[in-house]
């Protein structure tokens, strides 16, 4: 009886996570971030299903011939996926605050060299027995190598999640803050899995830890892409004026808005199409993002329409100029090979009492267009 109500419950649970998977793999979007989470989602359906699976031969025994080949092979899957599930997370963790973190061949070896120790130690364990085994009864028994998978697979999660819960508190978006720090919890379902291993196999809690985290970072990853514009994958103009009510009522030092313009933006459109003109436009955006994310305090980066964008950020004037000339510089190494100029220019305002959200924009917005009119 206790057998089929765990079963039951990792059902529920493959179930739920299921739905995500197919929700997540009908959305439209291609961010880095986005793909993360749908490996890691994947990888713990796989869990939740190779869980089941072995309780249904080993526990139940449907059929009690196939019980010990059978339950090696579902058993060795799981703590394979959990493995595989745990290293998918991290790269979701990363990509959350470095969306091009694996872009580097360096950075790509150093986060996957984690994910092969416990995959070796599993292998082994088809010899020699010391991560898992099983009595001449059918009892599943763990070896001593569990222990050091379970320390292994917390300890790099929480690194992660630690280097995740400290850009975040740079980040300038309250929304962004509750995410990162809902992502960052994931470790604590390493915990409870290990800590629970010690009551033994009774308790499907990990299972409901997990769907319930993969729950929430799917929710708030939905909730990023409503509020993202879909092309440039920045914040669009409606998340910023929710953003702009907020930190005009909660900022600590001096408040700034950049106003970003594409220089002949529309010249590039009439002479090489709309498609590049997008292109020119998703360069701009990366730009921007690469600028800002090595700032001491994680601008705000919005797509106020058309070609202009927008950046709110709290420093000094010295700080703003100096994001001005990185943005200028990341963006000509980036459109260096483009067969036509791409510049911006920029006008940047100081927020004072009594000033409304419209009214910074608008004040930026002028100092823009007396650039322009300037040159």
């Amino acid at each position: 009886m206790a057998s089929i109500l765990y079963a039951e419950v990792y059902l529920i649970c493959m179930i739920v996570v299921g739905l995500l998977l197919h929700w997540s793999l009908r959305s439209d979007s291609s961010s880095s971030t986005e793909r993360w989470l749908r490996r890691t989602v994947g990888a713990f359906l796989c869990n939740f299903a190779s869980n089941f699976l072995f309780t249904l031969f080993n526990g139940v025994q449907i059929l009690p011939a196939l019980t010990m080949p059978a339950s090696w092979l579902f058993k060795t899957l799981y703590h394979m996926t959990l493995c595989v599930g745990v290293f998918c997370w991290c790269g979701f963790a990363e990509t959350e605050h470095h969306s091009n973190v694996f872009e580097d061949p360096k950075n790509r070896s150093l986060l996957t060299l984690p994910l092969l120790l416990p995959l070796l130690l599993l292998v082994l364990n088809l010899r020699t027995g010391l991560t898992f085994r099983f009595t001449e009864a059918g009892a599943y028994e763990r070896g001593v190598l569990f222990q050091f998978e379970m320390f292994w697979l917390l300890l790099w999660s929480t690194v992660c999640a630690v280097r995740l819960s400290g850009q975040g508190r740079y980040e300038s978006d309250p929304n962004r803050r509750v995410h990162i720090s809902v992502t960052a919890s994931f470790p604590l379902c390493i915990a409870a899995a290990w800590m629970l291993s010690f009551l033994g196999e009774s308790v499907p809690v990990i299972c409901v830890a997990v769907m319930v985290e993969l729950l929430c970072l799917f929710m708030g990853t939905t909730r990023q892409q409503i509020s993202m514009d879909k092309l440039t994958q920045v914040n669009n103009r409606q998340n910023l004026m929710g953003f702009m009510d907020y930190k005009l009522k909660n900022h600590d030092g001096e408040l700034y808005l950049m106003m970003i313009d594409a220089d002949k933006f529309k010249q590039i459109n009439d002479a090489y199409g709309h498609l590049e003109g997008d292109n020119a436009l998703i360069l701009v955006a990366k730009s921007l993002k690469r600028a800002c994310g090595s700032h001491r305090k994680r601008p705000y980066i919005a797509r106020y329409g058309g070609d202009e964008f927008i950046i709110v950020l709290e420093g000094s004037e010295g700080e703003v100029q100096a994001l001005c000339a990185d943005i200028r510089h990341i963006l000509r190494s980036l459109a260096e090979d483009l067969p036509y100029p791409l510049s911006l220019t920029i006008g940047y305002a100081r927020w004072a009492a009594p000033m409304k959200a419209k009214d910074l924009i608008a004040a930026a917005d002028e100092e823009l267009y007396r650039i322009k009119k300037e040159r």
